[in-house]
């Protein structure tokens, strides 16, 4: 299968910014250590008194999707929450619809790079998206992904075909151990806001309980980084996230 959408490489262990002369396309890859006031020796204990061991997080879409912000927010929860987190990104600037990747690694991780094969869970706020990032899942990871497709140029022009949601899905079942396709972009619009659907990305992806931070520290992080006129929204649009993963509300689970 051909990936229609512009390919990027995962980011690497140093930023690094590049623009060749004559070639409007540039990616800008930053990489960040976000880390609260820890004792150096390790983890904060999370409640028990356990350490925490590492939990690695993939998240994909397109430009202008929110895919930057979730990490964000990810990684700032975990921190509220007493957690060592990294962040990292990649993104095509030159380009609205380029892929954007971005992860996060909460615990005990000295980089923020994810290794193929060994992402705890990965999400994805387009289908074909969520295909380019299987080669990190493995046999265990749990993917939470979106169901309405974001048609390239060439494919709208006639020159190529979208891949069919059933070969897609397909795909990410064989390489997953848990696949939830949720419908985000119709949740967003039955809140009356089509911006809040990454935030439904996320509430599902807290729903499955993989990530060692708890819900109302993620609404609280995700309530200072919106605008005040779209918190309600996207605080609903978390909460109901959640449900789908409890609920299969929207959503279409694989065993």
């Amino acid at each position: 299968m051909r990936l229609l959408h512009r390919r990027v490489r995962l980011p690497r262990a140093h930023p690094r910014v590049g623009q060749q002369r004559g070639d409007r396309r540039s990616f800008v890859q930053r990489v960040r250590r976000l880390r609260g006031r820890l004792p150096t020796e390790g983890d904060r204990p999370a409640q028990g008194g356990a350490r925490v061991k590492g939990v690695s997080v993939l998240i994909g879409g397109v430009g202008g999707q929110g895919v930057i912000l979730t990490a964000r927010i990810l990684a700032e929860s975990s921190l509220a929450h007493g957690l060592k987190a990294q962040m990292s990104e990649i993104h095509g600037m030159s380009q609205r619809y380029g892929s954007v990747v971005s992860s996060v690694r909460i615990g005990d991780a000295e980089s923020p790079l994810v290794k193929k094969g060994e992402a705890n869970a990965i999400v994805g706020f387009e289908p074909l998206e969520t295909v380019r990032l299987l080669p990190w899942a493995y046999n265990k990871t749990v993917v939470v992904t979106a169901l309405t497709p974001i048609r390239p140029l060439s494919v709208l022009l006639g020159q190529e075909a979208y891949p069919p949601l059933e070969d897609l899905h397909r795909q990410i079942k064989e390489r997953a151990g848990r696949v939830i396709v949720v419908d985000a972009d119709r949740i967003a619009r039955s809140i009356g806001h089509e911006v809040v659907a990454n935030s439904v990305l996320l509430g599902a992806l807290m729903g499955t309980k993989v990530l060692p931070v708890p819900l109302e520290v993620v609404r609280k992080t995700l309530a200072a980084h919106v605008p005040p006129r779209f918190v309600a929204a996207n605080l609903e649009a978390l909460d109901i996230g959640y449900s789908v993963t409890i609920q299969d509300e929207y959503s279409i689970a694989f065993a």
